[in-house]
């Protein structure tokens, strides 16, 4: 039952796996013998057979009575994998272009945008949080402003494929932490040499002390704001995106005065300290 039960999961159905398993017991049958054995209904039994010939499980002769033998398991399963996966493939591809059309098309549709529009959304789990950190990273076309929570440094790692990409957009990312930061860079030093010249390039840092508050302005029009939790400080209760131009502006000007009050850190002069300890 086990060996019907995986070969249905491959694509077989039940008189397939069923007639194929007979075969491979019995060696070289007819048909009259593999329905037998296998318990599959004789009406069926040819077209079963040829089903499996089709897929590429069995080999016909063509004598009268037919005989069939079923193909050595490690050629036939490969070969079911290898169609599956050029099936994908295409699949894959054509959905693919189909995108690409709709994002085009998408484009045209009219957008009638109001000055004073406001939209807001909030994230309060730990997966919604997520999200909204990978659509922030992944929608944003020129710039990003972020102070984040010590604690949530941690998720840097998870965005930098999403990172990465907005700086080979050209997106400006500034990042304003606090001196745990540097805890994070001996961690970092361990990513790929291109992404770390990425983000070397990309990231323009500076540390900035005993200040609080956790936000963020995407394109001097999206703020996010962070909330940590009151019961437990390493925990973010919820995230806030504010879609709101008047917001973001103020928020950018608090950003500024912040940012050139900071102190300018070097990523590539402080990965170069973690990677050759000895030379400082």
């Amino acid at each position: 039952m086990q060996n019907e039960r995986l070969l249905q999961e491959i694509g077989l159905n039940a008189y397939e796996a069923a007639a194929y398993l007979s075969l491979l017991k019995l060696g070289v049958s007819e048909a009259s013998d593999i329905y037998r054995d296998s318990e599959v209904p004789y009406g069926k039994i040819y077209s079963v057979l040829e089903s499996l010939a089709g897929k590429g499980f069995v080999e016909v002769q063509a004598s009268r009575p037919k005989k069939f033998r079923a193909v050595d398991p490690e050629i036939s399963l490969d070969a079911i994998f290898e169609r599956k996966k050029a099936e994908y493939e295409r699949e894959l591809s054509v959905l693919k272009g189909s995108i690409e059309d709709a994002k085009q098309a998408l484009k045209a549709v009219p957008n009638q945008k109001r000055k004073d529009e406001v939209f807001w959304t909030t994230a309060i789990t730990e997966s919604e949080i997520r999200k909204f950190a990978f659509s922030i990273y992944g929608e944003v076309k020129k710039s990003i402003c972020v102070i984040p929570p010590v604690f949530g440094i941690q998720i840097v790692f998870y965005l930098l494929p999403e990172i990465t990409k907005a700086i080979d957009r050209g997106v400006r990312i500034r990042l304003m932490v606090s001196p745990h930061f540097m805890a994070v860079i001996p961690i970092l030093s361990n990513q790929a040499e291109e992404t770390l010249e990425k983000l070397k390039k990309g990231l323009d840092i500076r540390l900035v002390r005993n200040f609080n508050s956790c936000f963020g302005i995407v394109d001097d029009s999206v703020v996010v704001l962070i909330q940590p939790h009151p019961a437990d400080s390493e925990r973010v209760l919820s995230v806030v995106k504010i879609r709101d131009t008047g917001l973001a502006k103020n928020l950018k000007e608090e950003f500024e005065i912040l940012w050139n009050a900071g102190e300018k850190l070097d990523l590539e002069e402080e990965l170069e300290k973690t990677q050759n300890p000895g030379e400082n």
